[in-house]
C-alpha cells in the first residue's frame, strides 16, 4: 500500500520532466530555425532585389567606396577580400586583407575560396550581371553598389546600413553631411557676373598633354557647382578633349586640377615640394600662360578622391573657400576634412589635402 501511496506522484513528476525537456527542445530547434533564415532584402544601385543573411560577418569587395563607407558604419572588419586599389590606399587599411582581384575584375577563384557571405561591385563598373552567374552557383550572394554618384550616395549609404543593421549609424553620418553641404549655400547669394570660371582637369590628362576637361556629368563638375564656380565646360560629356585653341578662347579664371597620382597631395603627402614643381610646368605651359589662369594665380590642385563622388562636398569646401574667399572667412576646410577623418573614420587626419592651403 505504501509503494502505491508514492507511484501516482512520481509518475505524474516523470511525465512532466519529459514534456519539459521535448518542449525545450522544440524551442531550440524553433530558436536555430530563426537564426538559419533570418534575412534582410535590399534593392542594390542596379535596382535588383537581394536577399541577404544575417548577420553578415564575411564581405569581400573591389569597390573602394564601400570600403569607406564601411569605416563609417564601424563595420570594416567584416571585409575579407579587397581589390589591389583598395589594398594601397592607406587609409583603408586593407594591405592584410586578401586580394581578391584587380581594377573592375573579381578573381573568381579566389572569391569562391574565400567564401564570402557577399561579393558588393559597382553597377556601372565591371562584368555586372557575369558576377552573379558565377558567384550564387557557390553560394554568395552579389550586391552591386555604387557609392560614387553624388545624386545616389545618401541612398547607396543606407541600402550598405540596412545590410549590417546601422541605419541609426547611417543617419547620424548623413546629418552630419548635409549640414557640411548647407554650409556652402551662401554662394546661392553669389550673383552670375560676380562668379568664376573655371576649367577642371585631371593630373593625368596634363601629363600626357591632352585637353581633356571635366564636363557636366563628372564629379568634379559636381563639386565646382557646389562650390558656386561656373564650369566652362558643362557643354560636353565625360572627360571631352578639347584643343589649345577652345582654351584660349574660353579664357578661364581658375584652374582646377585633380590629383590622381597622390604623390602631389593627399593622405600620405608630406610636403608641398611635389606640388610646388608641378604648378611651375604648369605656369611655363605655352596654352595656360596666356589665359587669367596663370597671370592671376588661380591654380588649385587638390586629391581626386576629393572631387569623386562619395567626398564631393568635402572637396567642394576647398573650392569655395578658394574662389570666394572674402564670402567664406569663416569656412574651414581643414577642419571638416579633419572631422570625417578622426569622427566618422577613425582615422588619425594627416597629409597635405589641398595647393595652395586655403586662408585661414
Amino acid at each position: 500500500m505504501r509503494f502505491k501511496k508514492y507511484l501516482i506522484p512520481i509518475l505524474i513528476c516523470i511525465l512532466g520532466c519529459m514534456f519539459l525537456v521535448a518542449g525545450c527542445g522544440k524551442s531550440d530547434s524553433k530558436k536555430d530555425k530563426v537564426l538559419e533564415s533570418k534575412t534582410v532584402t535590399i534593392t542594390d544601385s542596379a535596382g535588383r532585389s537581394v536577399e541577404l543573411p544575417q548577420p553578415l560577418e564575411k564581405v569581400a569587395t573591389l569597390n573602394g567606396n564601400v570600403v569607406e563607407a564601411m569605416r563609417i558604419l564601424k563595420v570594416q572588419d567584416k571585409v575579407i577580400g579587397v581589390s589591389e586599389s583598395i589594398q594601397k590606399d592607406a587609409y583603408l587599411d586593407m594591405q592584410e586583407k586578401d586580394l581578391v582581384g584587380k581594377g573592375f575584375q573579381p578573381n573568381y577563384e579566389k572569391v569562391v575560396e574565400l567564401r564570402p557571405q557577399v561579393f558588393i561591385s559597382y553597377s556601372t563598373y565591371g562584368p555586372g550581371a557575369e558576377l552573379a552567374e558565377k558567384l550564387e552557383p557557390a553560394g554568395i550572394k552579389v550586391v552591386l553598389l555604387d557609392l560614387h554618384k553624388p545624386e545616389t550616395y545618401d541612398n547607396d549609404f543606407e541600402v550598405l546600413a540596412k545590410m549590417f543593421g546601422k541605419e541609426k549609424e547611417a543617419n547620424a553620418f548623413l546629418k552630419w553631411k548635409s549640414e557640411k553641404i548647407a554650409a556652402l549655400d551662401k554662394v546661392k547669394n553669389i550673383q552670375s557676373e560676380q562668379r568664376v570660371n573655371v576649367l577642371s582637369m585631371t593630373t593625368d590628362s596634363i601629363q600626357k598633354e591632352k585637353w581633356k576637361v571635366a564636363a557636366s556629368d563628372t564629379a568634379a563638375h559636381q563639386a565646382v557647382d557646389m562650390a558656386g564656380g561656373i564650369n566652362i565646360a558643362q557643354e560636353f560629356k565625360g572627360y571631352s578633349e578639347v584643343s589649345p585653341e577652345w582654351i584660349l578662347q574660353q579664357n578661364p579664371g581658375v584652374l582646377v586640377v585633380a590629383d590622381y597620382t597622390r604623390d602631389l597631395v593627399g593622405f600620405n603627402v608630406k610636403d608641398f615640394g611635389n606640388v610646388e614643381k608641378f604648378k611651375e610646368k604648369l605656369v611655363q605651359n605655352i596654352v595656360l600662360s596666356k589665359t587669367d589662369v596663370v597671370k592671376k594665380d588661380r591654380i588649385y590642385i587638390i586629391p581626386n578622391g576629393l572631387l569623386g563622388g562619395d567626398k564631393s562636398y568635402l572637396g567642394a569646401q576647398y573650392l569655395a573657400k578658394w574662389f570666394y574667399p572674402d564670402q567664406f572667412k569663416e569656412l574651414d576646410p581643414d577642419k571638416v576634412l579633419k572631422e570625417y577623418f578622426e569622427k566618422w573614420m577613425d582615422v588619425p587626419f594627416q597629409g597635405k589635402w589641398a595647393y595652395p592651403p586655403p586662408t585661414k
